[in-house]
Formats: C-alpha cells, structure tokens, sequence
C-alpha cells in the first residue's frame, strides 16, 4: 500500500486515492467513490491511524470518482476540502464525469465495468461537497506532507497535480493515466483518451508543466504508479 515514503495508495477497482502519512498527521488526496469511505476506515486502522488524524483532503480535481467520500470525510474528520477555483462550482454540485463520452464508449468492456462500477459504489447518491476552500497554482499547502500545486488543466479546467518534493512523488490525478480506460491495459504515464479531456491541447500543453520534477513516482487517477525520469517520458509522450 505505501507507494512512496508515507504515502499509500488505496487501489479500489480501477480508482485510486492516497493517503499521505507526515509523523501521523495525515492528508487525503482524493476520494474515490462514496462507498470507499469503508476501505478508508479499514485502511487507516491497518496504517495504526484513524479518521480523527486527517486534518486535510486534497482534491486533483471534481469529477464524481474523485470526490465521492469528500464531504463525509469532512465532516467526520472536521477537515478542510481543498480544489482549485475553476473546479470549486464543479465540487458543489452532484454526479459531475464527463458522461457523454463514458456513454458513447460504454460499449466497450473497460468503460462499461468502470461505469457499473461507479453506479454500484454511489454516483447517483454521491453529496455535493458543502464547504470548500481553493488553491493557486504553485502555492505549497500547509497540510501534512506540504505538497505544491501545478495546476494542469485540461481534463477539467481546475485539475491539479501534487509534487511532494522530499518523497519525490507527484499525485496527478487524471493529468496522466497508466490506465487505458478503453481497453483496461496498463500502460506507461499517457493522456486519457480525447473525449475525456474538457480541452485537448489544453491538457497536451499542460504535460510541459510538469518538466523539471526529476526521477519522481508518479500517482495517477487510474493505474498502478511508475517510476522514471519524468521528462523522458514526457518527451515519449509528445512524439506518440
């Protein structure tokens, strides 16, 4: 479960979420679905830690497979939900995905189980998060683990990616995927598919933001973490 020094992936399905560990004051970066509330609990009692120890949930951006716990966890944790601006409207309303092109390729089988997954795990119950409080891009956030926001849009105009520097690790959310979501194979860090993307070359030109981190892990919204030196594999991305 722990991906990189005291951060742990909580892999439910095709859908992921972290958890960030700093000397047991904990950070939560997305929320999954809202029926993954219960693999928290039961994650944060394997880690020695409880719902009481997070002060801080960090959203990469408002679609409904990664907010779906945020407002319980808020409340049960007393924690301050963070998003970005262009993302905050996003946030406060319900079942927000990018439907029509989940929709159109449901008849594909990765598609259509992460679909059913959604409906059997909460979507259409999942509450609008009631309080949020937002970021700037390269403000570093004091919440456990003090990661700093590159702001990445693209697949949604307030998606975010999270370098925590001293664990090398950057948490991207659906910036980049080592998921494919139309045939369900793993692949190395890759844009999702253009239909998913609110803006195409919006999210093409966001990848340049992500240069310079180094040989980091990178943490993806869907698909199991890599490792590598990260402008290497930009540049491989570009020239596919």
């Amino acid at each position: 479960m722990e991906v990189a020094p005291g951060i742990h992936r909580f892999a439910t399905g095709d859908f992921n979420w972290y958890v960030v560990d700093d000397g047991g004051r904990l950070t939560v970066v997305d929320c999954g679905w809202p029926r993954h509330y219960g693999v928290l609990i039961r994650g944060l009692a394997a880690m020695g830690r409880s719902v009481a120890d997070v002060e801080a949930v960090l959203l990469t951006h408002a679609h409904a497979d990664h907010t779906g716990f945020a407002e319980r966890l808020r409340r049960a944790a007393d924690a301050t939900v963070w998003v970005h601006e262009a993302d905050r409207a996003m946030a406060e309303k319900r079942g927000q995905l990018p439907w029509a092109a989940l929709v159109t390729n449901a008849w594909r089988r990765q598609t259509r189980s992460m679909l059913i997954a959604g409906g059997v795990s909460g979507v259409f119950r999942l509450p609008r998060v009631a309080e949020t409080r937002t970021f700037d891009d390269g403000q570093t956030l004091d919440v456990p683990g003090r990661p700093t926001v590159i702001h990445t849009p693209g697949h949604t105009p307030g998606q975010v990616s999270f370098h925590l520097p001293d664990r090398r690790a950057v948490v991207c959310g659906d910036t980049l995927l080592t998921l494919d979501l139309l045939t369900g194979e793993t692949t190395p860090p890759r844009l999702a598919f253009d239909a998913l993307n609110a803006a195409v070359d919006t999210a093409r030109d966001s990848l340049s933001r992500l240069r310079g981190l180094g040989e980091v892990t990178v943490l993806t919204g869907h698909g199991p973490p890599w490792r590598g030196e990260l402008d290497l594999e930009l540049d491989r991305i570009a020239a596919r």
